[in-house]
């Protein structure tokens, strides 16, 4: 294994070569990721609602949850792109057939952040509210959310972050993302180690990015509830 190594002949110049190829992977990949951040955290937002209604309501809300975060996100995308496709001669693009599919399972991991960030709310505050006049819809809006968001925010980072990374699975599709644009360069070049190394690095960088950007606001939200 060691002399497999040490006999490898590396080439970093294929880097920069490709640089023009990366610009458009990280363009794709920046875009399915924030419509897949967007699309979730509205539908996680209603789910998690959905969730905590009482009756037949909550256990519609619930099967979504628990169907969403069974299955694995490859199997997903291929399930949409082209089951659904055939089934009812509906023609995704490549783009929007990943951005559904990580919309589906991270809204279903939302939720339940939501919801454990919503019962985490002292309910005399919500009959305080009440008491004073507010509806339901009011109260949730002024009272109720503003506080819980800054409760799930620490774990609602953890998902943007898991979307940036998940979001490399919709190449399987042809989707030109990052890993999509990677993938060809390998097949190109023949250099699998310099283009990994650098895509794995690309990676890490948005993720910290999207870590640092998240502490500032989560700092700045304490600031304003103190």
């Amino acid at each position: 294994m060691t002399q497999l190594f040490l006999s490898y002949s590396y080439d970093w110049s294929v880097i920069p070569r490709s640089i023009a190829f990366f610009e458009r992977g990280i363009g794709v990949t920046v875009r399915i990721t924030v419509l897949s951040v967007a699309f979730s955290l509205v539908l996680g937002l209603i789910v998690a609602l959905v969730r905590m209604a009482p009756g037949p309501l909550g256990l519609v809300g619930f099967f979504y949850v628990q169907v969403f975060r069974a299955l694995s996100l490859y199997v997903y995308i291929l399930f949409i792109y082209f089951g659904i496709a055939a089934a009812f001669q509906i023609d995704f693009d490549p783009i929007t057939a990943g951005v559904i599919s990580l919309t589906l399972l991270n809204s279903a991991y939302m939720a339940e952040i939501y919801r454990a960030a919503i019962q985490a709310i002292d309910p005399g505050q919500r009959e305080a509210a009440r008491s004073l006049g507010l509806g339901s819809i009011t109260t949730f809006a002024t009272v109720t959310f503003p506080q819980a968001w800054r409760i799930a925010l620490p774990s609602l980072v953890n998902q943007f972050t898991d979307i940036i990374k998940d979001s490399s699975i919709v190449a399987v599709i042809g989707t030109p993302d990052l890993m999509y644009q990677t993938i060809e360069r390998v097949s190109f070049y023949q250099r699998p180690f310099e283009f990994y190394t650098t895509v794995a690095g690309i990676y890490l960088v948005m993720v910290v990015i999207v870590a640092q950007l998240a502490l500032r606001l989560e700092k700045r939200l304490q600031r304003h509830l103190a």
